[in-house]
């Protein structure tokens, strides 16, 4: 994929969206632009517009109204293409409203994640609190598969509730996709009655693009491939490879890569490569090649603990200048081919 170069006024708003706490001064050592800068957010939806690699963010929602900064979708890095988002069952409406104003302003877009992992534990939670009680007997195999397709709908749901631009569909479960059969089929459902929705695709995709009929992996318009514990360059190649089996499209690959937790310890809680070292893999020719894919951009999860960073965003912002530098300035190459 072809690289842009970003306009300086993009640039410039990369470092945006940082304002203070609601409660007390935080003090933001980046620049400021006003959120309703017309010249800003022209560039920056010129930028997003052209030929460039993509960043997204995976983002937690909340029942409750937010209370901190990092709860905003418009307090968040205004050069992010995408947020990814968690947590949306009852969606509080001031962060449902910011989902159609950062489209409008920025054009950013917002999905809402549907994802089989979230259903598969509810199901074991009430599976062994069913064994506790004697009444296991309600919670076989076979009564799983209405429970996940009736949950997997009421996911699919938020979409059109919340005025997502599309969904996510996370598979993380095992290579015998027999039990998510439900879920496949629901959101191969949904995909075909919506198809102006966008739809990416995360987690395994080789564990589900052998199922027959669904159209999901080779349809979607992004295939996240997350690092896991694959920390360095020839280990993330090796994960990718993996997945891109037979049905699985290699030219749209998007990798993640996780914002070490705060409540965890920080940088001692890294799980796998950095975004910054997902974002120099990312950019490496060396990694097509011998990954046969073509890399399109990268996806941070956990990217919320990022805003308390010094400054905020650090990590994020730095994966993103990687991803798309600044020019070079045309003057100081003249000055030195004149060496």
């Amino acid at each position: 994929m072809k690289r842009i170069l970003i306009p300086a006024l993009a640039a410039a708003a990369l470092l945006a969206s940082c304002s203070e706490w609601t409660e007390t001064e935080n003090k933001d050592f980046l620049p400021q632009i006003r959120q309703d800068d017309p010249a800003a957010l022209a560039a920056i939806r010129e930028f997003k517009a052209g030929e460039h690699m993509v960043t997204m963010m995976i983002v937690k929602g909340s029942t409750t109204a937010p209370n901190r900064q990092n709860q905003h979708l418009t307090a968040m890095p205004d050069s992010v293409d995408f947020f990814l988002m968690t947590d949306v069952d009852g969606l509080h409406p001031t962060i449902a409203a910011e989902i159609a104003e950062v489209r409008t302003k920025k054009a950013t877009r917002t999905l809402n994640i549907v994802d089989y992992t979230t259903i598969r534990d509810a199901w074991s939670a009430l599976k062994d609190a069913a064994a506790d009680s004697g009444n296991e007997g309600d919670y076989t195999d076979d009564k799983f598969a209405d429970y996940c397709r009736t949950e997997t709908e009421k996911q699919l749901a938020n979409c059109d509730r919340y005025g997502f631009d599309g969904l996510v569909v996370s598979y993380l479960g095992g290579i015998d996709s027999s039990a998510a059969m439900p879920f496949v089929e629901a959101v191969d459902k949904w995909h075909r009655a919506n198809p102006d929705k966008l739809l990416f695709f995360r987690g395994y995709p080789s564990y589900i693009a052998g199922v027959e009929n669904q159209t999901i992996v080779a349809e979607c318009d992004y295939v996240i491939i997350l690092t896991e514990k694959a920390a360095a360059s020839v280990a993330i190649s090796r994960q990718v490879r993996e997945q891109l089996t037979s049905g699985v499209p290699s030219d749209r690959i998007v990798l993640e890569a996780s914002i070490p937790s705060i409540a965890e310890g920080g940088d001692d809680a890294q799980v796998g490569a950095t975004v910054q070292v997902a974002a120099q893999w990312v950019m490496d020719p060396k990694t097509s090649s011998t990954v046969k894919c073509d890399k399109v951009g990268l996806a941070a999860s956990n990217a919320q603990d990022d805003y308390f960073n010094t400054p905020t965003y650090k990590r994020l912002r730095e994966a993103m200048a990687i991803l798309n530098p600044e020019p070079e300035n045309d003057s100081e190459n003249e000055n030195d081919d004149e060496k």
